[in-house]
């Protein structure tokens, strides 16, 4: 997940990634949009970050790589090498394994979704900061294109919109694109256990916690009136010292 926030007085649009699983309310974050859909993960974002949550959109694997392919590709530069033995290949008619080095990459979808999706031998929150910079490269390319008639860009994001579920409308999409286009794409970073975010594997207990009663009170009203079935051993991700300290550290990150 990735909160945009953009900066009108700086021209920036700010990333900011958000693990799945950070654990709030009695369940990994993820879960919420799972279980009671899009406003309620926009509502837990919310409480989470301190930011409201204007606008979504959603893409699923198979429309990442038409988006991609639909512009062509994309340059990427990879600051440190990619290598997944675990994650099968096929190119050209032959079977591989993961393996970019260092450096630029010219990307077609299936191989930028390979990037946004490898995890196994680097993290997480590495994972997110690829995914971060892929977004800098569809901006790059799309601004690339000089596709600066209403005709061209309406064809284009007809077929964008049509592989995404956003509350977007396809004339405020096009007025969103002339008006930030040429807004740096800025990625500020990804909550981790590197910042505010500490990991554990949770154990299964009859007794809730004082931990999980008080995910249940932070910012007022909660759906939920009961903790989700907890699982045994599953690896979550908590604030290390309360949700006040994370809101403050993404104030600090989206004010520079």
């Amino acid at each position: 997940m990735i909160i945009a926030h953009i900066d009108m007085n700086k021209g920036a649009i700010k990333l900011l990634s958000i693990p799945r699983d950070i654990y709030f309310n009695g369940r990994k974050i993820n879960s919420a949009y799972s279980f009671y859909g899009i406003a309620e993960l926009k509502r837990e974002l919310s409480i989470i970050t301190g930011l409201r949550i204007d606008h979504y959109a959603i893409i699923d694997m198979y429309a990442f790589i038409d988006v991609i392919d639909l512009i062509g590709g994309i340059d990427m530069y990879l600051y440190e090498p990619l290598t997944d033995p675990s994650y099968k290949t096929f190119d050209q008619g032959s079977w591989g394994t993961l393996n970019y080095e260092r450096g630029w990459h010219h990307l077609s979808g299936v191989q930028a979704l390979r990037l946004a999706r490898s995890r196994a031998t680097s993290s997480d929150f590495a994972r997110a900061g690829r995914q971060q910079e892929l977004l800098k490269a569809i901006q790059k390319k799309l601004n690339s294109l000089n596709v600066s008639d209403a005709v061209t860009i309406t064809k284009m994001a007809t077929t964008i919109i049509s592989k995404t579920q956003m509350d977007l409308s396809l004339k405020t999409a096009m007025l969103y694109f002339f008006r930030f286009k040429n807004y740096a794409i800025t990625p500020v970073g990804v909550l981790s256990t590197i910042n505010v975010l500490d990991y554990a594997h949770q154990k299964k207990d009859d007794e809730e916690t004082e931990e999980e009663k008080c995910f249940r009170q932070i910012g007022g009203s909660v759906v939920e009136t009961k903790c989700a079935e907890k699982v045994e051993g599953q690896y979550i991700l908590t604030p290390k010292k309360d949700w006040n300290a994370v809101r403050w550290y993404v104030r600090q990150l989206l004010n520079g």
